[in-house]
């Protein structure tokens, strides 16, 4: 299977949308919430949106967000959204994905890539795992 990588497009909305809603869970994510959220990200300036394509369809997509922590030296980049649909799970994308960050990331001097994942997403982890990821703590959220 021929897949590319490349930056988000705001024609990839609809797909993308697709992806959040079904794979990731999130039926309530609109697509004026979605192309809102683009247009914030783009001018942050430290978010990286990425959709894999198989036959110029969306099918996966990741999102960073590159910051300092107090803590570490050099920046990191935090993985703050990740699916591949359902139908082509399994095939080498999400390892794709990461990939594609992992060497953005080497040719900025990034220290570190984190990232959170839903407890009940044990496929997920076992995927994380198997690319290198180590557990290394406990993410907490709060409702305001």
């Amino acid at each position: 299977m021929d897949v590319t990588i490349r930056e988000l497009y705001e024609h990839d909305s609809i797909d993308l949308l697709s992806l959040i809603n079904n794979e990731l869970g999130y039926p309530d994510i609109t697509l004026d919430d979605l192309t809102s959220h683009i247009s914030q990200m783009k001018k942050a300036g430290n978010y990286y949106n990425f959709v894999a394509l198989s036959s110029n369809k969306t099918v996966g997509y990741i999102s960073i967000v590159q910051g300092t922590t107090l803590e570490l030296k050099g920046d990191t980049f935090r993985i703050i959204g990740m699916a591949v649909s359902a139908a082509y799970q399994g095939k080498g994308i999400g390892g794709l994905l990461l990939r594609h960050i992992e060497e953005i990331a080497s040719e900025r001097g990034i220290s570190s890539i984190k990232l959170s994942s839903k407890f009940q997403r044990h496929n997920a982890h076992a995927f994380y795992e198997k690319n290198g990821y180590i557990k290394t703590s406990y993410a907490f959220a709060k409702s305001i």
